[in-house]
């Protein structure tokens, strides 16, 4: 009985309608170029039910055909799949050419058959970014993926890093160890771009942080790098006239690591300046035992400037014996001994040096000046310098990263920005 009202009613609406569009029939105009057509709104309507009902026959026989199923075949969605891996095994063989181009083409191939998956949207968004384009949607829509966000980080501070552009990598870096607090490479890259810039309280932290987090810094990095952290304080320190906490710090550097040359030598400086020149030479006998070098050497040598040349020779001689292994022990002694005039202690010196196979252009030019000096033999000289001249260079400054030789040693390299890659060179 309900069934039979609905029906009625429904009918009765039709009717209805029918009679509403006969006496206010509407018109339908198409306007296209030049072209014009115009019919009513019973015509449109009689054609949007035909074309239903044409749209529901030719489902009907897609169905009956059984055509829906080649589409959802496992076999040709396998294949598919396969040919979009394909593309995007392409793709990364081209990026790793350095074919970026091609690269792009192979991703946006495989983007179409695969969609944004992963490892798609991460192909365009390294390709783009090699190509240095200035938009880069892709990597706007993996930043939105909490799983890709660190991998999009990781992108753009890999291009900031080889840009040099280290005061943008630093927030980078810092927002990455929000959500990887203990990641040990990045706790060890924020000290070493703090410390590139000079930060030096900001790196201690950032140092302390890398410390504590194990395997994170090698036990020689763990010694060194607070010892260069602390000589950078100390001079700044020493410039704003604190020199009694200067050279605190300078004595922590040398505690933590006794080779390291820079923090003797501005420690004796402070000293000299302090007028404990007892207090210097001890610091620079101590250094001058285990990493002697051409400042130490030339500190020593003037640290009385009103001794005679023969009391010079006497201190210097027990300098350079509790280093006989060094050539800059052997170069030191040849020059008191000639400022002193103690010519077989200067040749016995320069002997050693060239014995050892460690005689560079100073060991030749000291025997010139030797030869000139005792002898007054100016043609013996001349040979000498010449032979210096084919001699290899002397023991030096010299930046590992850039293999710039500065005159003296830096923290951060003037040349390349590097931090703490000056040592001391020998052959």
């Amino acid at each position: 009985m309900i069934r039979l009202t609905v029906y009625i009613l429904l009918a009765l609406s039709i009717a209805l309608l029918a009679s509403w569009f006969a006496s206010n029939p509407g018109q339908v105009m198409i306007t296209w170029q030049e072209w014009e057509i115009r019919f009513s709104t019973a015509v449109l309507i009689f054609l949007v039910v035909i074309y239903t009902g044409l749209l529901w026959a030719a489902i009907w026989v897609m169905r009956k055909l059984n055509i829906f199923a080649y589409f959802s075949d496992p076999k040709r969605l396998a294949a598919k799949r396969a040919k979009g891996e394909r593309d995007l095994d392409q793709g990364w063989s081209a990026y790793a050419l350095e074919d970026y181009k091609e690269a792009i083409k192979f991703g946006l191939r495989a983007k179409s058959i695969l969609g944004e998956s992963g490892g798609v949207l991460r192909l365009l968004a390294s390709a783009s970014l090699k190509k240095g384009e200035d938009k880069n949607p892709y990597l706007e829509r993996l930043k939105a993926s909490p799983a890709s966000a660190p991998w999009v980080l990781s992108q753009e501070l890999g291009h900031s890093l080889e840009q040099q552009s280290w005061s943008a990598a630093v927030p980078m870096v810092q927002d990455m160890l929000k959500s990887h607090p203990h990641n040990k490479s990045l706790l060890k890259l924020d000290f070493l771009l703090s410390a590139r810039l000079g930060n030096w309280q900001v790196a201690k932290a950032a140092l302390e942080k890398a410390i504590r987090e194990k395997g994170t810094l090698n036990p020689g990095e763990q010694k060194h790098f607070p010892a260069v952290i602390d000589y950078c304080l100390a001079l700044e320190e020493k410039a704003a006239g604190n020199k009694n906490e200067s050279l605190r710090l300078v004595k922590l550097a040398l505690k933590n690591d006794p080779s390291f040359a820079p923090a003797a030598l501005l420690g004796a400086r402070v000293c000299i300046e302090q007028d404990n020149k007892k207090e210097a030479e001890k610091i620079l006998g101590a250094i001058w035992k285990v990493n002697p070098n051409i400042e130490v050497a030339e500190l020593l040598a003037e640290l009385y400037p009103l001794e005679s040349s023969g009391e010079t020779f006497r201190r210097l001689k027990k300098v350079t014996e509790s280093a006989p292994t060094f050539s800059e022990s052997h170069h030191l002694m040849a020059d008191a001994a000639i400022a002193a005039e103690h010519w077989p202690d200067a040749h016995r010196a320069l002997e050693a040096v060239i014995n050892s196979d460690q005689a560079s252009k100073r060991t030749y030019q000291t025997l010139a000046l030797l030869e000139r000096k005792q002898k007054n033999d100016q043609v013996a000289s001349d040979k000498l310098l010449e032979k210096s001249e084919r001699a290899p260079s002397d023991n030096h400054w010299v930046c590992s990263s850039c293999q710039k030789s500065p005159t003296h040693y830096t923290p951060v390299c003037e040349k390349c920005g590097a931090f703490d890659k000056i040592s001391w060179f020998r052959r």
